[in-house]
């Protein structure tokens, strides 16, 4: 069967039937499409994907690397990763999804196996790559990468993870804590240094003091000695780094929770950090949120149905995951398109772990 022959069953024009297989390059209306859909099912029609990869130059496919994808570590990516894949295939794109495990070799791998299997363009999710694998991919592919750093040929899109800890914590200090500590992960990693530093920053505000110790551990000697120098006092155990997944928040908020000056709330890098908290909370004997409350941040679905519920930071992770392969479609059917740099708000959702009220879930 050949293209002409759903055209003559659909009535319409051989062009017509390539708009409708290709979404595109010019609409249809929705009477011609669902007659050329019942031809193409009618007749068994199958396009050459080849031969339309040869016409077009494209292969109609795109990567989604990730740095914790098939791990399950953080719902993050694979809340991201889904929401790409849909758009994807509304613009008539397939994904191919690889995780590079936080490992730079594998993620090093997977881009140019990718480019070798000649996908149109790639979303990077906190992947970082080196300075001659950004100059490999530069003008053979457009790049998104979802992360603050990157190549100013890259398009880059970010939530404001800064400004989220400071809301999380600033909620925290607002219920009356004033020993807040932070599960974080690895501090060379930057959306978790960043919200860190929000962490920091609002309890300087608030005069309740974690900021010189959590400088030099991030190695910032110089912040460490200016925080003394403001007359800030040290205070040891507040922060503790774990894997970012629901076992590494549970042993670190064991080892916080565990100090005889333990901290009164917690806040974690990721809601999976934050469930690990609450559960490492319980089996202490300690109750969430009468002996300690807990915020997380990313907006994961699972939040609403612990319980108590997390509060969290709330990620746009489906908004953001729309943007970037919109974005990145529009690069690779437009050439000479400039990169974007885009900065998402994150919003706090109160639940009752921090000692808010509990909202019902209505299905």
């Amino acid at each position: 069967m050949t293209r002409n022959d759903v055209a003559r069953l659909a009535g319409t024009s051989p062009a017509v039937v390539s708009y409708v297989i290709n979404n595109g390059p010019r609409p249809v209306s929705a009477a011609a499409r669902q007659r050329v859909l019942d031809a193409i099912k009618q007749l068994g029609y199958r396009p050459n994907a080849v031969a339309r990869s040869l016409r077009s130059r494209r292969s109609w496919t795109i990567g989604v690397i990730a740095s914790d994808s098939a791990g399950g570590k953080s719902p993050f990516f694979g809340q991201f990763t889904r929401a790409c894949e849909e758009v994807a295939w509304q613009r008539g794109y397939s994904v191919l999804f690889g995780n590079s495990a936080e490992d730079p070799a594998r993620a090093e791998g997977y881009v140019r196996g990718f480019l070798e299997r000649q996908v149109d363009g790639l979303v990077l999710m906190r992947v970082p790559v080196s300075a001659d694998q950004a100059e490999e991919m530069r003008g053979r592919v457009p790049v998104v990468t979802i992360d603050h750093a990157a190549p100013p040929f890259f398009s880059r899109l970010a939530v404001d993870d800064e400004e989220g800890g400071y809301q999380a914590t600033r909620h925290l200090l607002e219920h009356g804590h004033r020993r807040i500590g932070f599960v974080g992960g690895p501090l060379d990693i930057t959306p978790v240094r960043l919200r860190a530093a929000g962490w920091r920053r609002a309890l300087q505000e608030a005069g309740a003091t974690a900021g010189s110790e959590l400088a030099k551990e991030a190695g910032l000697a110089k912040e460490a000695g200016l925080a003394k120098e403001a007359g800030l006092v040290e205070e040891a155990g507040l922060v503790e780094e774990g894997e970012l997944s629901l076992e590494g928040g549970y042993d670190a908020a064991l080892r916080l929770l565990s100090s005889p000056s333990r901290p009164t709330a917690l806040f974690a890098s990721i809601d999976g950090q934050a469930i690990g908290a609450m559960r490492a909370a319980a089996d202490l004997g300690l109750r969430v949120p009468g002996d300690v409350a807990v915020v997380g941040f990313d907006g994961a679905r699972e939040a609403a149905y612990t319980v108590p519920g997390l509060s969290t930071i709330s990620q746009p992770i489906d908004e953001m995951a729309r943007h970037a392969t919109e974005t990145l479609v529009g690069a690779i059917e437009s050439e000479g398109v400039e990169p974007v740099t885009k900065i998402f708000s994150a919003t706090l959702v109160t639940r009752g772990s921090c000692g808010c009220p509990e909202p019902r879930l209505h299905r």
